[in-house]
């Protein structure tokens, strides 16, 4: 199944965005987002983390990749906003 990759000022479901993605491993220009990444959380007030994230990692952290459809700390679902990159999840 091919995932879409979430990247710097992509949506969640409560209406927040993503805050920060990995400058050095961009998609379409803008920053991926990467597991512990902070995003917005109008719904539950303040900011929140990404919770979910691939195997396959980047960044100097080696973080795992975002990808729609993975959740936040306060349980928010990740929404891509483009549909050009994607990873293969089993």
């Amino acid at each position: 199944m091919l995932k879409n990759i979430i990247r710097q000022g992509d949506k969640t479901s409560h209406g927040g965005s993503v805050l920060s993605g990995d400058e050095c491993f961009q998609v379409l220009g803008k920053g991926v987002a990467r597991v512990n990444d902070p995003v917005s959380c109008p719904k539950c007030g303040g900011h929140q983390t990404i919770v979910e994230g691939t195997s396959t990692t980047v960044g100097t952290n080696q973080q795992g990749v975002a990808l729609e459809g993975m959740k936040t700390s306060c349980g928010a679902v990740l929404i891509a906003s483009q549909t050009l990159c994607q990873i293969k999840i089993m």
